[in-house]
């Protein structure tokens, strides 16, 4: 049988497990990442309250699900997800992968034995972190230092350039697009140093800094990491039209969705990222060709479309194709879906 189609049964029957049986959604999970360099970085496991410690498998996971997961754990953002395959059983825990429940414990499904399973590598920031922002890599920046392990906002003004490409790189996106400052909450009142970096530091705390203050005009550093080469249309008669082609750990693939539709709301963030206006039409074409997996439910609540992609685990339908109005418009089309 197609492995796909396999992989399809498989999870509606899980889905329909997990309809159910609701009692994982109110219990209190435990996560752990072991058998890495740190506490914040390693091979994800969950337990139940009073359960045994288990793997997470990790072949629907996305780097937006990942860094939810950082948080519950106070590590910061979410580096990298990774998965490796194993074809032995294992008994893990599943995930709906687009989850968007407030809870993470309503996200998991229960135990189940799966055949070519795969172990899923989280790997997190630890001592910085963007939050409040439209995706992994935006927002407001906070630090803590190995002494306080608290969580302090940066001054605007207290970070410059190279400053903020130690940051972006650390975190794994792309370079600096936008630094600038924005009001920060009473409670959230910035402490923190002033540093001084160079711009080839691996982490920002391995620049130099000065005391710590407060910031007198309350405002913080809000940080968006941008790589305008992450994503790209190819082989269409302009920049605005042709395969979705996405950068993931490092390679270009082509694009496919499996397991919800793909919609013109969807496919405006790629045009959007692009500068190319909002999405006109999109179909598959072309042959079965190496492919990341892209959900569209996740693009709805992020602006940057590789926080939703992960590894294809078989052949796959043909790729994405998608053309872009060109032009910049507020008016966005409403969900329907773009391909049979």
């Amino acid at each position: 049988m197609d492995h796909r189609l396999i992989i399809i049964c498989m999870s509606l029957w899980i889905q329909g497990l997990l309809s159910e049986n609701n009692s994982t959604s109110t219990e209190s999970l435990h996560f752990r990442l072991v058998g890495g360099a740190s506490r914040c970085h390693g091979d994800l496991e969950m337990k139940r309250q009073n359960g045994n410690w288990k793997p997470v498998d990790g072949l629907y996971w996305y780097r937006k699900l990942g860094n939810r997961v950082c948080g519950e754990l106070d590590c910061g953002s979410a580096v990298s997800v990774r998965h490796r395959r194993t074809d032995s059983y294992i008994d893990s825990w599943r995930i709906n992968s687009d989850c968007d429940e407030p809870a993470l414990s309503a996200c998991f499904r229960s135990d189940f034995f799966f055949l070519d399973s795969s172990f899923l590598e989280l790997n997190c920031s630890d001592s910085v972190r963007l939050v409040h922002g439209s995706s992994v890599c935006s927002g407001r920046l906070e630090v803590r230092s190995n002494q306080s392990r608290s969580w302090s906002s940066v001054c605007e003004g207290h970070l410059d350039l190279p400053g903020a490409q130690v940051v972006c790189r650390e975190l794994g996106c792309g370079a600096p697009g936008l630094l600038q400052g924005a009001l920060s909450g009473a409670a959230e009142a910035p402490v923190v140093q002033t540093f001084t970096c160079e711009g080839h530091e691996s982490a920002l705390l391995d620049c130099g800094s000065s005391g710590a203050q407060t910031c007198s005009s309350g405002t913080a550093v809000d940080l968006t990491c941008t790589d305008p080469d992450d994503v790209r249309l190819v082989g269409g008669a302009s920049r605005c039209n042709g395969d979705v082609h996405i950068k993931h750990h490092g390679e270009w693939r082509n694009m496919v969705s499996y397991y919800d539709p793909w919609t013109l709301k969807a496919a405006d963030v790629i045009c959007r990222q692009l500068d190319c206006g909002s999405a006109v039409s999109g179909r598959r074409s072309g042959s079965s060709v190496p492919l990341w997996i892209i959900s569209s439910t996740c693009l709805l609540s992020t602006s940057a479309p590789t926080d939703c992609v992960r590894t294809a685990p078989y052949p796959s339908d043909p790729p994405l194709s998608l053309t872009c109005s060109g032009k910049s418009t507020d008016d966005g089309p409403g969900s329907v879906p773009v391909l049979p």
